[in-house]
């Protein structure tokens, strides 16, 4: 199976038009700017649920409230979906939850960290040299002995393809949230199955 190309042309770079130049190159923003825009989804599919099963009940509602972060959120979410679905959809449904939950630690570390140390080549005073993916740079405070998924970018390596690859399962997690939560039937994309 052969992959589909990338957008050939990128945004222009201007030194000028930024005094911090991270050094991330073109392809990589491309990639962080997916993780964002297919988080956003994420987000609007959790929202739109919640609200749809939470309904009329006052208490859940009052409760909503008090969240305040994307993990009480999810929290939440995860909380709604086993009281309010049934067996065995409410599974299924939680099962994807998992999947939220990793995807947002993911997330999380790759929009609130430091990027840099990339070279974007084959442009002045670049211009004969190649493209370098940057790196995630560890966060100072955290402790040497941390757990966390991305633990100073050094059980990753956040390149291009490993970011395109986390854009893309958010994009099939949204579909599985569809299917499941819209009851869509296998084999059918939402587009063909939910009228605008």
């Amino acid at each position: 199976m052969s992959e589909r190309p990338e957008p050939l042309v990128y945004p222009s770079r201007r030194f000028q038009d930024y005094p911090y130049d991270p050094g991330v190159p073109n392809r990589q923003l491309w990639a962080l700017g997916m993780i964002i825009v297919q988080w956003g989804m994420t987000e609007f599919i959790i929202d739109g649920h919640t609200t749809y099963l939470i309904g009329n009940d006052q208490a859940l509602r009052e409760q909503r409230k008090e969240v305040r972060s994307a993990q009480q959120e999810v929290e939440f979410f995860r909380r709604v979906l086993e009281t309010k679905l049934e067996e065995p959809k409410r599974s299924r449904a939680l099962d994807l939850v998992t999947r939220i939950k990793n995807l947002n630690s993911q997330r999380d570390d790759v929009v609130h960290r430091l990027w840099g140390g990339g070279l974007e080549g084959g442009r002045p005073p670049f211009e004969n040299l190649k493209s370098a993916d940057a790196a995630l740079l560890k966060n100072p405070y955290e402790p040497r002995n941390i757990k966390a998924p991305l633990a100073g970018a050094l059980v990753w390596k956040l390149d291009f393809a490993r970011l395109r690859r986390m854009a893309r399962e958010m994009a099939a997690l949204h579909r599985d949230l569809m299917m499941t939560l819209y009851d869509l039937p296998t084999g059918q994309s939402a587009s063909q199955t939910i009228s605008p």
